[in-house]
């Protein structure tokens, strides 16, 4: 029951488990009583009923414990009809294991046990007593994971919240910010043309950016000429210490990736990389089709690995939980050869209509 278990430390898990306990051993409680006392009152009371009692349910709830485990640790990933099939086997063993055990122990001891045809008691009533012991179980189960889907339920709901006040900012602050650079750009004297023209390279970095918080995916096309803009503003800041090199393998134009997805890759580099090095480097983007995947590489030959390659900083986290959440994908980091760090990461193909 690895996932129908709340977690470890949890109040809400110590509660739910000592309520089943309680509820178990009531059950034992209860069917031991009444099963030995309707036996007992039609055999004959004697002394040693509390102690073939206590023989018959500590052996129940010892075999109790590989069937339990095996229906609820190992079958967990399973859908519930292969677990209740497996009860088809299992239940059996159980019960003339039971019987085999309690007979030989009671015999050992010099307790009574019944005899004869009578035997067929002591396979009718253990079975009866299995469906409903594993029938708690699977109850517990159930309720478990309902309450479970319903606090994911409510932290999606709580989530999609946020995320939803987080894009009206990111649409709101781009579109002001992208008024007033063009505001900006049109005070700007006509002598100063490379001003105006920078001006106007951000002003498309950031309408690129209030399209894209409204859209799931863009054409790989697209976001590379936001990261040209990008590095085009960067080199009017680092001369001919940056350099740029885009490979892109035809027929890879235009699959759909997310959007902002590569941008955070190419400022790291050139922020941690290319920066710090007196002489500059080489930012590197290149793409590849691997299978059915994408495979998106980002290199610098820059100062290396000690800068960068913790991978704390926010975009790369950012970019971590997006593959991750999105396509189950991680991001690599590694040296680059002759120096400098690579970045490359792989999503699924997609060439629907964006």
């Amino acid at each position: 029951m690895e996932q129908s278990l709340p977690p470890t430390g949890s109040g809400t898990s110590r509660k739910n488990r000592r309520l089943l306990i309680i509820v178990l051993v009531a059950l034992y409680l209860v069917m031991g009583f009444f099963y030995h006392l309707t036996i007992q009152l039609t055999s004959g009371f004697d002394s040693d009923f509390w102690r073939q009692d206590i023989v018959d349910y500590v052996l129940k709830a010892l075999l109790t414990i590989p069937v339990w485990w095996i229906v609820f640790r190992l079958l967990r990933q399973r859908p519930l009809w292969q677990q209740l099939t497996a009860h088809l086997f299992l239940a059996p063993a159980w019960v003339f294991g039971w019987q085999y055990l309690y007979y030989r122990t009671t015999e050992w001891l010099g307790l009574w046990h019944l005899q004869g045809s009578g035997t067929w008691w002591d396979v009718y009533i253990p079975a009866l007593f299995y469906m409903l012991q594993f029938g708690i179980f699977h109850l517990y189960e159930y309720h478990y994971r309902l309450q479970a889907q319903q606090r994911r339920a409510s932290e999606l709901r709580e989530v999609a919240l946020r995320s939803e006040l987080t894009a009206l900012k990111a649409q709101l602050n781009p579109h002001f910010l992208y008024n007033t650079f063009n505001t900006i750009s049109a005070s700007v004297p006509r002598e100063m043309e490379s001003t105006r023209e920078l001006i106007a390279t951000l002003a498309d970095l950031f309408r690129y950016q209030l399209r894209a918080s409204k859209v799931e995916r863009v054409p790989l096309e697209d976001e590379i000429n936001f990261v040209r803009q990008y590095l085009e503003l960067e080199k009017a800041r680092f001369g001919e210490r940056l350099r740029i090199d885009i490979d892109l393998q035809p027929g890879t134009t235009q699959i759909l990736i997310p959007p902002m997805l590569i941008q955070p890759l190419v400022e790291n580099a050139v922020k941690h990389g290319i920066s710090p090095k007196i002489e500059g480097g080489t930012v590197r983007i290149a793409t590849r089709i691997v299978g059915k995947q994408l495979l998106i590489l980002v290199s610098d030959t820059g100062v290396g690995m000690g800068t960068t390659i913790n991978g704390s900083g926010v975009g790369l986290h950012n970019t971590r939980q997006r593959l991750l959440h999105q396509f189950n994908s991680e991001l690599h980091l590694s040296e680059n050869s002759p120096s400098g760090v690579q970045a490359q990461f792989s999503i699924p193909l997609d060439r629907s209509v964006a």
